[in-house]
């Protein structure tokens, strides 16, 4: 049991606040609004966010928020010091922008801020959070490219033991997007960066280990202190491409 408050198959309640869950293949148009807020995930995909020790998940960074069901979920549910979440639109969210409001102490969103714009990332980690991270949640753009920046500028900074959540890493691989005729047929698969990881993981050892989820992947931190290159060595036995 995942220890939620269930009202019906896709809504339940957490700290006085309604999340109704609304996945649609492509994207939901469903909107947050007062106290309940949308949150496009399947309901199997939260079982690995109640898993977490939040006693490990005191300074938390999501990347992309939607409608802020995510970031009032992870809010609620690990009561965490500090949460912050950067969203590329600059669109407004009033609902969201309303629970910030009343947990400013701890809690901000930072909108027009793209997952791969590294020096504002940096800004972000060490004005909100001292430099140092605990969880990353990345449900952002999905693409390989910006993902991998991302990871590059925040593992680094995950305290020994954190962890990395990479959101949605198999869309290249459904039907829809195998078909030449797709927008997306071209685009290389976020399953890439899986890639550089393993390679990391075997040379670097800032990568203790990596959980494969059919949602998700999580990428846990070592003790390590890494100074040198990290990601993408292009070492021999690799193959990389638009996959």
């Amino acid at each position: 049991m995942d220890g939620l408050d269930w009202k019906s198959e896709s809504d339940f309640e957490i700290g006085g606040y309604t999340i109704r869950l609304s996945y649609v293949h492509g994207g939901s148009e469903a909107k947050s609004s007062g106290n309940e807020f949308a949150l496009m995930k399947g309901k199997k995909f939260l079982q690995h966010y109640t898993s977490l020790d939040r006693m490990k998940c005191r300074k938390v960074l999501e990347l992309g928020v939607y409608q802020g069901g995510s970031f009032v979920f992870l809010d609620q549910l690990l009561q965490p010091e500090k949460i912050s979440a950067v969203e590329l639109s600059t669109t407004p969210i009033s609902a969201l922008d309303e629970y910030v409001s009343k947990h400013s102490s701890r809690a901000k969103l930072h909108y027009g801020t793209s997952q791969d714009d590294t020096d504002r990332l940096l800004e972000i980690v060490r004005e909100d959070f001292g430099g140092e991270l605990d969880l990353v949640v990345d449900d952002a753009s999905h693409f390989y490219e910006q993902t991998k920046t991302s990871f590059k500028t925040l593992f680094p900074l995950l305290r020994p033991g954190g962890t990395y959540i990479i959101e949605d890493w198999n869309w290249a691989f459904q039907d829809v997007f195998q078909s030449p005729d797709n927008d997306w047929f071209s685009v290389p698969s976020p399953a890439n960066l899986m890639i550089d990881l393993l390679e990391d993981m075997t040379r670097n050892g800032m990568i203790s280990g990596i959980e494969v989820y059919r949602q998700l992947w999580k990428i846990h931190r070592s003790e390590f202190k890494a100074d040198g290159v990290f990601l993408s060595q292009g070492r021999r036995g690799r193959t990389i491409g638009v996959l």
